[in-house]
């Protein structure tokens, strides 16, 4: 072990985690990326001057190395209630100092951890491994105030892995130049509600909206994990500080009519037929009574954009389609499928920010 690597255990042991700490660690996660025990010291370095996100990418990159490290998840754990509470909190699980003579201190980190009342207790993943039956199940029984809780931290870490394709950079560099993250990455943009979560670019409400959406739903619904572009045309007097937001938003959803009505009418046409695309409309229901995509096209272009309140199309995965479950159960291959479906839809992007 170098003196650098004594040096900086001897500061962990002892809670220093200032300066001298910061740049030990930073020297020595940049001479060896695989050192996980320094980049766990950096992270907390980070976290107790503040610098979250920073400390956040490091505990993370530990969990891609090692997605058993009970630190790194416990660290995780600390930042996110730091965010809620606008405060510094101690590593839970805790670092090997819990050895120490004083053991209080990890005795009353445990109620910090993360549980949902739904699944006994258990805790919450930090890291996003893939959507099998087990996650729909998961999310169909959960209360709907603990859906956030249970799903935010998996779905942000999948949203980070979106957000670095390069077509995610190209959508949001179309709606607004220079601009390269498509979708926030915090707790306050996972929308939740009973049974489902949703994501959707920034931007948002009074524009087309690109999203990914989780459903665990009973009935006609069924279980589905979807991707595409959304108009919320909905007007339910909840706008008031955005009295025009209804009307552009409609006034997109105006702009794609038109390109239907065009040659261009194949930007959307051909795209649903080659993957087998699915449309929800009014309700967060997919269309499964449409049985040809250019049925779908036309309900989309001969609607009344003053009666309608949603319109969705894109991509449906369901769980219990084998080869749809084998894309959804895998972390790489489902990123994969996020980035065909937004490569695919970035030329009637395009034609809708003209």
């Amino acid at each position: 072990m170098s003196s650098s690597q004594d040096r900086a255990r001897a500061l962990a042991l002892s809670q220093d985690f200032g300066g001298e700490a910061l740049k030990l660690n930073e020297q020595l996660v940049a001479s060896d990326g695989s050192d996980l025990a320094s980049r766990t010291r950096l992270a907390r370095c980070y976290r107790e001057v503040g610098r979250f996100d920073d400390s956040e990418s490091q505990y993370r990159e530990v969990l891609r190395l090692d997605p058993r490290n009970r630190i790194a998840a416990g660290g995780l754990i600390s930042i996110d209630a730091s965010r809620r509470n606008g405060t510094a909190a101690d590593d839970a699980p805790p670092a090997p100092r819990a050895r120490r003579a004083i053991k209080v201190r990890p005795a009353a980190k445990a109620p910090r951890v993360d549980a949902a009342p739904a699944s006994g207790g258990a805790p919450v993943p930090l890291v996003f491994s893939g959507f099998e039956h087990r996650e729909f199940d998961e999310l169909r029984s959960c209360p709907p105030r603990d859906v956030r809780t249970r799903f935010a931290p998996r779905v942000i870490d999948l949203v980070k892995r979106v957000n670095a394709l390069p077509a995610s950079k190209e959508i949001a560099a179309v709606r607004e130049p220079g601009h390269q993250q498509l979708f926030r990455a915090s707790r306050a943009d996972v929308h939740v509600e009973a049974a489902r979560w949703s994501v959707i670019n920034i931007g948002g409400r009074f524009e087309p909206q690109f999203s990914i959406a989780m459903y665990a739903g009973t009935g006609k619904v069924g279980d589905w994990l979807r991707v595409g572009i959304g108009f919320d045309l909905a007007n339910d007097g909840g706008d008031a500080d955005h009295p025009d937001g209804v009307r552009e938003v409609r006034n997109h959803l105006r702009r794609l009519q038109a390109i239907l009505a065009s040659p261009r009418r194949s930007l959307l046409a051909g795209w649903m037929i080659k993957e087998s695309g699915l449309i929800e409309f009014d309700e967060a229901v997919p269309r499964l009574d449409l049985q040809q995509s250019s049925e779908a096209v036309d309900l989309i272009a001969g609607c009344d954009p003053e009666r309608t309140r949603w319109v969705f199309f894109g991509k449906w995965l369901s769980p219990d389609r084998p080869e749809d479950a084998a894309t959804l159960s895998g972390p790489v291959a489902l990123v994969q499928l996020l980035d065909r479906t937004f490569t695919g839809l970035l030329p009637l992007w395009r034609a809708l920010w003209e």
